[in-house]
């Protein structure tokens, strides 16, 4: 098989399996289309994902203003905490949705990193009424 050919095997593994995380996830496979562009049209968030599904960590070699992917992570992890005192608690066991939403995330922090930077200093999941600061 030539290099070009295991490329192609290789994203067309990570798009079925972008369309199943968002299946999983209960999403419509529009979203997963979408995510899938999205990721493609980013050679480094692309490294990122495809090291993520090959091995279940995070490579965190690509920053945005800073942040890796397992920043935002973290991030998302406290709001899906912030949910367990709420009656839903349903984004708590959802891991689908958990790596959905932060490959999203990090797409957005590329597009628009000022309103995403905002939102990770201002929106803890915690009770508190500042952000944090990163060292």
């Amino acid at each position: 098989m030539s290099q070009t050919e295991e490329l192609k095997k290789a994203l067309d593994e990570l798009h079925k399996w972008t369309l199943k995380i968002c299946e999983n996830a209960g999403l419509p496979s529009s979203e997963g289309e979408k995510l899938w562009t999205d990721i493609q049209n980013s050679p480094s968030l692309l490294q990122e994902y495809a090291y993520y599904h090959d091995t279940g960590d995070f490579l965190c070699q690509y920053k945005i203003e800073g942040f890796t992917v397992a920043d935002i992570l973290i991030w998302q992890m406290d709001h899906f905490r912030s949910h367990m005192d709420r009656e839903d608690r349903v984004n708590r066991y959802d891991n689908y949705l958990l790596v959905y939403n932060t490959f999203k995330t990090m797409i957005e922090l590329e597009k628009n990193p000022e309103n995403i930077k905002a939102q990770f200093y201002s929106e803890t999941g915690t009770d508190l009424s500042e952000g944090w600061t990163l060292y």
